[in-house]
């Protein structure tokens, strides 16, 4: 096979693994392991390993617990954007009190 086409078919078959995994897990707070991966037909070891890269790609948000053989589905969590816009003006009223600090050393 052709490395270029070896490439995108291995890159597509990932993330058609991605959509499945993800459209399997959706109803469940808590599912087994072996369930998912008797359900898409592959092993357990590449079903688990995939599922712990999209938890650290942050596909969705979960946990494995490995001992009961477990997937822990968290519900996702919407961001507060009231947070992320006052560092944002806390950030600029510290350049601003920087700026009339420096003009008023210039005065003296």
């Amino acid at each position: 096979m052709d490395p270029v086409v070896k490439k995108h078919f291995h890159s597509l078959s990932e993330r058609m693994l991605e959509k499945d995994l993800c459209r399997l897990i959706e109803p469940y707070s808590f599912v087994q392991i072996d369930h998912i991966a008797n359900r898409i037909g592959i092993d357990r070891a590449k079903v688990e390993k995939k599922l712990s890269q999209m938890i650290l790609d942050k596909k969705f948000s979960g946990s494995l617990h490995q001992g009961d053989g477990m997937l822990i589905v968290y519900d996702v969590i919407p961001t507060d954007v009231t947070y992320e816009m006052a560092l944002e003006t806390i950030h600029a009223m510290g350049e601003v009190v920087d700026a009339l600090y420096y003009r008023a050393s210039k005065l003296r």
